[in-house]
């Protein structure tokens, strides 16, 4: 019955009861055989229940009993939670008790009654987000919190059942009269055509019709046709309206509008353009459910935030989950060696960058903690470098003072430059209104391809005088940015693989020794044509890159949001924009990086090329530089996790980026802002930072691997790295941020439990040894959390940002132990948790 009257509520195998969310158009008069609970998350509607009428708004619990006829009328763009639950649960676990019938408006309740509200609004809150967080015991959770909920309701909102339910005795036949009218609505149907077929008289039916429904027949009848008019109106914008009103029934269109109006106090038309107008340009607008009108979860952002407050109370008292793993490894095995060649490479954002003060104390810090082999940066031709600039009569002139600094000081620290060779130059610039960043980088082509080959050359050049051939010659050229952006690269494709060409001539023609890579394309875009007519380009014009830089963001929907210009074959700009200045989402798939990189080396290997190296020289869990989960030791499991994963699967893991000084955003005033880097402002280590020291702490042979561990010898010794990571739920996922704040930015994840890892090391030879376990919680080695219980303040002064300096340290576990040839090491890991277990032979 496609608008039944009556709902048996069938629930799924998975809970006993149904919670959903909706937004409210019109629900006509029906029952079912289920208590049902709105909760008003946004909006005001109006809720008729046995002809007594109930506004809602914001924040309103209204309770309806079973088998109470009821309608619900949108009064405005809203979002509510429902809760059906069945007459069988209700009995089940209320024992004892005659009849179940709770009076709870939440506007009418009194004082008396408000703490047990509070309590209700809570659990129904929580039970929406369990809706979409399903951990291992989320069917428990939820009957956890609705027993909660009918608890509180028994305690406080129980009364004398009313008279006004639907007769059991006359349900049968208002089935089969609601049921022929659902099915019959658009025909001409009549009271005296029910009447026939049940075989009474039209007085009789008439009145058994407005006791039972609470509405004369020709009511009700109008508000069914009217439902289904306006779910088609909202849907469909070509139907015109006399047409639609006919369709559905009405005789013509002005009962139509005269129905309309008296229901909604505005014309149709007038009510399209009102509800329509914030649908994308091309998207669909939603199907109609039975009674409510479906909509895309993630606009639910920001409305159960505040019944979801977590106290630390609330946190310290939370029982999570215990899974247990245990394992046998057998640290005799030869292993395979490693290249740690996720070392090859880190990165900062901008060359000009690497000369101030406060990222070369970080590249300090960063080297003596977790040393990297190289660095890899945007904008070496930056207007800020000084590199390039024309004359009055409009001659080059080149000034290589910045990027001897800059060099000297990256050699300095054991750091080889990983140079992109862009942006370029203003004065260079065909078009200088192309530009990107809160701080301009020019994407233009050249004006003059022969000075722009002219700078590369003289740029070669004057490093290999500075600091000879050989050293040049093992350095990286990554050419240009994703130029699949016209963000990046406001050509066409032909274009730049020309521009391609001639820097490739020119590089090769200082030294054919010289290494340049290219396309740096993000590999999270599944289209395979550029890729595809740039490595054709190549071989037909003998300039295949030595190297193959790749781009990866978890945002499974780029290709949903970049939209492929035909003319130029390049994917638009406004939309990459977006994507740096708001959190659209993120992939659902935890192993997405692993799952990604697979996909791109046997993209490679059909197209020939996997002998070519490929460097990952941009990888984060985000490309938005204000995700505030970015700051927390979910980074640090995140980093761990997939490093290890992926170990030496390619040639380099370039996390972007180093500094949370990074200037293509505008600088936060905030410290602990959610941007992308390791380290936060004043030199602060953040969890993700301990997360790379634990990991320089492998040994250089892999014993064992699985999920959640890692088993390395080496350095004269054995390293077990464990780690729990917890993927972000699905509502997070979907872009709902609505969960997190400032200081609360653990409530996104879901599947957390805690991990007991128990490792037998077998074949260890005999001897005392020094066990040294380094861990990283919440408490010992997260300086966002150690700022949290600080206090949280805006800013920080020098003694403070000592403080939270201290606090960024994994603690530290000594002991001397004796081996008998096996030692089993157990690691307890909480959510987001890393551990490194080190033992080292003292005989």
């Amino acid at each position: 019955m496609r608008n039944s009257i009556y709902e048996l509520v069938e629930t799924s195998g998975e809970l006993p009861f149904d919670v959903s969310l909706h937004s409210v158009n019109y629900v006509p008069s029906h029952w079912h055989n289920s208590m049902e609970i709105i909760f008003v998350l946004r909006g005001t509607l109006e809720a008729t229940v046995d002809n007594r009428r109930h506004r809602l708004s914001e924040g309103d619990v209204l309770v309806i009993n079973s088998s109470h006829v009821h309608e619900v009328f949108g009064l405005d763009l809203n979002i509510i939670a429902t809760f059906l639950i069945p007459d069988a649960y209700i009995r089940s676990n209320l024992k004892g008790m005659d009849s179940v019938y709770f009076e709870c408006d939440s506007r009418l309740a009194g004082k008396e009654q408000r703490q047990g509200l509070d309590r209700i609004r809570q659990l129904l809150a929580e039970m929406v987000q369990l809706r979409y967080k399903r951990g291992d015991v989320y069917e428990l959770e939820m009957q956890i919190r609705m027993l909660g909920v009918l608890s509180a309701l028994a305690q406080q909102f129980r009364t004398e059942a009313r008279s006004e339910a639907m007769n059991e005795k006359y349900k049968e036949r208002m089935l089969r009269i609601i049921s022929y009218i659902d099915d019959h609505y658009e025909e001409p149907i009549s009271l005296q055509t029910i009447a026939d077929r049940e075989f009474l008289s039209v007085p009789y039916l008439s009145k058994f019709f407005s006791d039972n429904i609470g509405l004369n027949f020709q009511s009700y009848l109008t508000s069914i046709r009217l439902k289904n008019a306006v779910e088609e109106l909202l849907s469909c914008d070509e139907e015109r309206i006399s047409d639609l009103a006919l369709k559905h029934g009405f005789p013509n269109a002005k009962s139509f509008y005269s129905a309309f109006k008296n229901r909604y106090h505005m014309t149709p038309n007038e009510y399209r353009k009102q509800y329509r107008p914030g649908m994308r340009e091309g998207e669909d607008k939603p199907a109609a459910t039975t009674n409510y009108l479906a909509f895309n979860q993630s606009s639910a952002l920001g409305i159960i935030s505040q019944y979801l407050q977590r106290t630390k109370l609330d946190e310290e008292s939370r029982v999570r989950a215990l899974e247990s793993v245990s394992k046998l490894v057998d640290v005799s095995s030869g292993g395979t060696a490693l290249r740690h060649t996720w070392k090859n490479v880190i990165t900062i954002g901008k060359a000009k960058e690497g000369l101030h003060a406060d990222v070369q104390d970080q590249l300090r810090y960063m080297q003596e903690h977790c040393p990297f082999r190289s660095i890899r940066f945007h904008g070496i031709f930056d207007d800020g470098m000084m590199v390039y600039r024309e004359n009055g009569e409009g001659k080059p002139h080149y000034n290589f003072r910045f990027v001897d600094q800059l060099f000297d000081f990256l050699l300095s620290i054991g750091l080889k430059p990983f140079v992109e060779l862009g942006f370029m130059p203003s004065e260079l610039a065909a078009d200088p209104e192309k530009k990107l960043f809160h701080k301009p980088s020019y994407v233009s082509a050249p004006k003059s391809m022969m000075r722009w080959c002219e700078l590369i050359e003289r740029f070669l050049r004057h490093c290999m005088n500075r600091y000879g051939a050989a050293e040049v010659e093992s350095w990286k050229f990554e050419f240009w940015n994703e130029p699949e952006f016209d963000a990046f690269w406001p050509g066409s494709a032909s274009e730049y693989m020309d521009f391609y060409l001639h820097t490739y001539e020119t590089l090769k023609r200082v030294s054919d020794k010289l290494q340049i890579g290219a396309p740096g394309r993000i590999i999270t875009l599944r289209s395979m044509t550029f890729n595809r007519n740039f490595f054709a380009f190549c071989r037909e014009h003998g300039c295949l890159p030595d190297f193959i830089p790749v781009h990866f963001y978890p945002h499974e929907q780029l290709d949903e949001m970049m939209k492929m210009d035909e003319m130029s074959g390049l994917y638009k700009l406004e939309p990459y924009r977006e994507l740096l200045e708001e959190f659209g989402g993120i992939s659902p798939n935890p192993d997405f990086l692993k799952d990604t990189l697979e996909h791109e080396k046997r993209m490679l290997d059909e197209l020939g090329l996997s002998h070519l190296p490929l460097y990952l020289t941009e990888w984060n869990s985000t490309a938005y530089h204000r995700e505030l989960t970015n700051d927390t030791l979910y980074k640090a499991a995140y980093i761990v996790k997939n490093v290890a994963e992926n170990l030496d699967r390619i040639e380099g893991f370039g996390y972007w980026v180093l500094s949370d000084n990074i200037e293509e955003t505008p600088a936060s005033e905030n410290l602990f802002h959610g941007g992308l880097g390791l380290i936060a402002q004043y030199g602060i280590p953040k969890p993700a930072m301990l997360g790379y020291e634990l990991l320089a702490k492998l040994g250089d042979r892999l014993i064992d691997r699985g999920e959640h561990y890692l088993v390395t010898a080496g350095k004269g010794g054995y390293q077990l790295l464990s780690y729990n990571y917890c993927h972000f739920d699905d509502l997070y996922a979907l872009g709902d941020i609505s969960f997190i704040d400032e200081q609360n930015r653990y409530n996104g994840f879901k599947d957390e439990k805690t991990l007991k890892l128990e490792m037998e090391l077998a074949n260890v030879p005999k001897g005392r040894y020094r066990m040294v376990t380094h861990t990283v919680t919440r408490t010992h080695g997260s300086s966002y959390d150690a700022w949290v219980r600080m206090g949280a303040p805006a800013y920080v002064n020098a003694e403070e940002a000592d403080y939270l300096k201290a606090s960024a340290k994994a603690r530290m576990n000594v002991r001397q132990i004796d081996i008998e040839g096996s030692v089993t090491c157990t690691s307890l890991l909480e959510p987001h948790a890393v551990e490194l277990i080190e033992l080292y032979p003292l005989d």
